[in-house]
């Protein structure tokens, strides 16, 4: 294990098998004020994880015979703490699967160390937008559904409580402020970047069916948001906004 555990400001959770990196990029992660340890092996990561808690986890996926996707998934489901994903895995699909899984960002080997700093700073301030103390809530309600900006939730009139990660919340968010209008991707893409979240050209679709199987009662056929052949994607809905007492 590099690092040590203990109090302090962010904790960041390095799991990387290469012990060159893993030593290198945890003493400049500390250089940044950010508390850093690393392990090699996922059974490491998983004990770690469920003795302390850790702001953000940076995972390799290639960890020898085992495969970091499988610990992406466990966190994804207990939905702590948001996941860094930095893979040599260069394909797209590799990409679009880590984010499917609920990663919150996908780094590609090599990366700079700065370019990852400036990666986790942006999933911690995110990360910390529910917890932070506002005057109002931010909600929006279509149909049967309530959707909880600053919760990061969807909840529908039976009380269900649906879970939205960053990039799907970024892309409801387009949809939500602006109803009724036939979006492209490249329009999409660009307002999901107002939110600081990493949506790429080739995953809106992969978030989208996402959207679909969260909020849709048929997502086979789709009442909310509709795809127009040849142009985009449309929210065919009333879109109301309230702001609620935090």
């Amino acid at each position: 294990m590099t690092g040590s555990v203990g109090p302090g400001g962010p904790h960041v959770l390095v799991v990387e098998d290469d012990e060159s990196l893993r030593n290198g990029l945890c003493r400049y992660l500390d250089s940044q004020n950010l508390a850093a340890t690393g392990v090699a092996t996922l059974g490491a990561a998983r004990e770690l994880l469920r003795l302390h808690r850790f702001d953000v986890v940076v995972l390799d996926l290639n960890l020898g015979p085992e495969d970091g996707l499988d610990l992406a998934r466990e966190l994804a489901v207990q939905r702590r703490p948001p996941v860094i994903i930095t893979s040599g895995r260069v394909e797209e699909a590799d990409r679009i699967v880590g984010i499917e899984l609920g990663a919150d960002d996908y780094m590609t080997k090599p990366f700079s160390f700065r370019e990852l700093l400036a990666r986790i700073k942006g999933v911690l301030r995110r990360s910390a937008e529910p917890q932070r103390p506002v005057a109002h809530r931010r909600v929006a309600r279509f149909d049967r559904w309530a959707v909880d900006i600053t919760a990061h939730r969807a909840t529908d009139e039976s009380g269900k409580i649906v879970h939205l990660t960053v990039g799907e919340l970024a892309l409801l968010r387009a949809f939500l402020d602006h109803p009724n209008r036939v979006l492209l991707r490249n329009e999409l893409l660009s307002l999901t970047r107002r939110d600081d979240a990493e949506v790429f050209s080739r995953t809106v679709d992969v978030l989208i069916t996402r959207l679909r199987r969260k909020l849709e009662i048929d997502r086979h056929r789709p009442a909310f948001i509709r795809t127009v052949r040849g142009e985009g994607y449309l929210f065919d809905q009333h879109v109301s906004w309230e702001f609620l007492p935090s």
